[in-house]
């Protein structure tokens, strides 16, 4: 997302910096260049502990140590009237971006994508520190000149935390039509290499995180393990990954396979590789992030099967857009009757197929999101 809109930026004139980490997202010991530019953009790095993402204590410390880099790089690059787009990935972003924009004079803008620490509160971690940096981090939205929120049901939870309504702009995640796009079944290489020709393939792609719920998918494959034409993959990673391996070992499921994140140049591949897509949330945090990986779903034409709120925002998607069906966390024998269901009926599968498809093209290409984004920015 963030690339795409900074190229997108860079390509209109705009004088465009991304201030970030100098690691890896999928391996943290693989060290990026300080600073260089790309594609128009000036990227500037900044070099932090390495604990990683397993240990809490390391991760916050990595935290801090790049809040401490970035901070001292944007006072030094920002000038006067600069518009600051601040992520929310480091969690607090926005405290240290707002704080540096109002003694430069530049205006603030907070981007979205889940919202700490509401999320940490929602998975059991609730304390009063938490309770502190929600106040903290309420102050960088409420002073910042606009927020913009990725989907219906986060807004309504900012509003619910006291944003004043014509702060807040909406602007839905996206996919690039011309990098993700449909690929038949019977041209896909995938399906030769890892041998999976002639099956019916149920697919789990992306990050399998703590917000996600995946015993519910591990009950249906067990639930349809005699069902030799269809097969359950997952490709990706993330913390939940080795508690996924471990539960289809101890079921012995030979009906579930794992594959590695597959290069941005074979992602129509990977992503036109299911038949159906699943996504995950628990129900507990609705509100508070969206599956993004919805978008690239629906760019290849396939459609999902939502496991979470039938109130989220992912439900409702589906629901206006007839691109998929919803299943409750916890019912996994309504999730394997849809599964068969789906490839009993290919008629109906077709036509959810070709609902996602639409409703992609017409509302979540790339080019509408960067049509959003330039009309915030130039309003401003």
């Amino acid at each position: 997302m963030l690339s795409d809109l900074a190229f997108y930026l860079a390509e209109q004139e705009y004088d465009v910096y991304v201030i970030c980490s100098h690691q890896s997202y999928d391996q943290s010991t693989d060290l990026l260049p300080k600073k260089e530019s790309i594609n128009g953009v000036t990227v500037c790095r900044i070099t932090t502990s390495n604990f990683g993402r397993n240990w809490l204590p390391g991760r916050v410390i990595d935290y801090l140590s790049y809040f401490l880099g970035m901070g001292w790089e944007l006072f030094q690059i920002l000038k006067s009237n600069d518009i600051v787009v601040a992520k929310t990935d480091p969690p607090l972003t926005s405290v240290v971006t707002l704080t540096i924009s109002k003694i430069k004079g530049a205006r603030h803008i907070n981007w979205i994508q889940d919202l700490f620490p509401e999320v940490a509160k929602a998975l059991g971690f609730n304390n009063y520190f938490l309770t502190l940096l929600q106040r903290i981090r309420n102050w960088s939205f409420k002073h910042s000149i606009k927020t913009v929120v990725i989907g219906e049901v986060m807004k309504s939870t900012l509003l619910e935390e006291g944003l004043d309504e014509s702060s807040i702009q909406i602007i839905p995640n996206w996919s690039d039509s011309d990098i993700v796009y449909p690929v038949e079944s019977i041209s896909n290489p995938l399906r030769d290499i890892w041998n999976l020709r002639g099956k019916h393939i149920v697919g789990y792609s992306g990050n399998m995180g703590r917000v996600h719920e995946f015993d519910t998918i591990i009950a249906a494959a067990n639930e349809l393990k005699d069902n030799s034409s269809i097969t359950f993959i997952f490709i990706g990673d993330g913390p939940q990954k080795q508690h996924i391996k471990k539960q289809v070992e101890r079921l012995e499921l030979k009906n579930v396979l794992f594959f590695p994140y597959q290069p941005y140049d074979r992602l129509s591949d990977s992503l036109s590789l299911p038949d159906i897509h699943l996504l995950s949330l628990k129900a507990e945090i609705e509100g508070y992030c969206v599956p993004s990986k919805y978008y690239g779903i629906i760019a290849t034409g396939k459609p999902s099967i939502f496991i979470g709120d039938k109130n989220g925002e992912i439900s409702k998607i589906i629901n206006r857009d007839s691109s998929g069906l919803q299943v409750d966390c916890g019912n996994y024998s309504d999730l394997a009757n849809q599964i068969t269901h789906l490839f009993e009926n290919r008629e109906q599968l077709l036509d959810l197929s070709n609902n996602a498809r639409i409703s992609f093209l017409e509302k979540y290409d790339k080019k509408y999101a960067m049509n959003r984004w330039r009309s915030l920015l130039e309003n401003l």
